[in-house]
C-alpha cells in the first residue's frame, strides 16, 4: 500500500469515525423483517398481480416491433 500523507490519514480517520456513528442492525434481525415486508407488499405489486397493472394509466398498450 502506498504511503499516505497526514491529510489523507486524517481524512481516513474522520471517515472511520463517521462510520462508527451509523446505527447498524444484525442481519439475523433485518433479513426476516425484510422478508416479512416483501410478503406484505406482494399484493400491491403490479408485476405479480396483472389486475393492478391493467389499472395503471401509464402502461404502454401497443406492442413495439423492431424490424
Amino acid at each position: 500500500m502506498d504511503e499516505l500523507d497526514e491529510t489523507q490519514l486524517n481524512a481516513h480517520v474522520e471517515s472511520l469515525k463517521q462510520q462508527l456513528g451509523y446505527n447498524r442492525e444484525k442481519t439475523s434481525v433485518s433479513i426476516p423483517e425484510l422478508g416479512k415486508w416483501i410478503e406484505e407488499k406482494m399484493a400491491e405489486d403490479p408485476f405479480l398481480n396483472p389486475d393492478i397493472l391493467k389499472e395503471n394509466p401509464w402502461v404502454e398498450t401497443g406492442k413495439c416491433v423492431v424490424l
